[in-house]
């Protein structure tokens, strides 16, 4: 793709500005109806397992591409359940309980890492503003003019997208509804799984952190794996 990966215009303080709210929603709107058709309408459901800003590219004019299926795992259309004996993608964007005692439960956003006195990892920090009603205190500096309103609910959906439990979690279709949606009613999150510092503690195989970059990893289980693709 001429505009390489998204993580390359987000991470770099140059590129990242000619990203500007507008442009971004689209991107978060391409990603959420990407990951519905691979979810929900292909014949074929897909479980991409390793889904970050790296894996979405970008084409001339900045629509993205979910790309890299390496490590994607494919089903029937009316199978509901898989299993495997080995834990594979990138922590920080795995779901806790798939990485702890390897699960998949689709509808859901990739977690970030964050570096801060106050918070480990990206979902505690925005949690933490969340809570404390200072949400667009952590918006991107670069990124100029935006909607609060579009920036609440995508900060909304991606909390009710990693809630502790799975079936508090929405499925794709309707994270795609909520964001197409001018004043779509949302429940109220619950404090959702933190899950860099919940995976340090379960995981006897771990991969290096540095920065903010989080190497793939497959990590062999020690029970059977269960991977379900239609609940939430």
């Amino acid at each position: 793709m001429p505009n390489r990966s998204l993580d390359t215009f987000l991470f770099d303080p140059e590129k990242s500005k000619k990203l500007d709210w507008g442009m971004r929603f689209r991107i978060i709107s391409g990603i959420a109806r990407g990951l519905q058709y691979v979810h929900e309408d292909s014949q074929l459901k897909i479980i991409h397992r390793d889904l970050k800003a790296s894996n979405v590219l970008l084409d001339m004019d900045l629509n993205p591409k979910i790309s890299d299926f390496s490590l994607a795992r494919l089903f029937e259309q009316d199978q509901t359940k898989d299993v495997t004996s080995r834990i594979v993608g990138t922590f920080g964007y795995m779901a806790p309980e798939y990485a702890m005692r390897g699960q998949i439960v689709t509808g859901r956003r990739n977690c970030g890492f964050y570096n801060s006195e106050q918070s480990v990892d990206l979902l505690a920090l925005i949690w933490e503003h969340w809570t404390n009603r200072r949400t667009l205190e952590i918006v991107d500096p670069f990124l100029g003019s935006f909607s609060e309103d579009q920036i609440l609910t995508c900060v909304h959906v991606g909390l009710l997208c990693v809630q502790q439990s799975p079936i508090d979690r929405p499925r794709m279709s309707t994270v795609n509804a909520i964001l197409g949606t001018d004043t779509p009613f949302l429940q109220i999150p619950s404090k959702p799984a933190f899950c860099i510092q919940d995976i340090s503690s379960d995981l006897e195989t771990r991969e290096t952190v540095s920065g903010p970059t989080l190497k793939p990893a497959v990590v062999s289980a020690t029970e059977v794996s269960f991977i379900e693709p239609e609940p939430r």
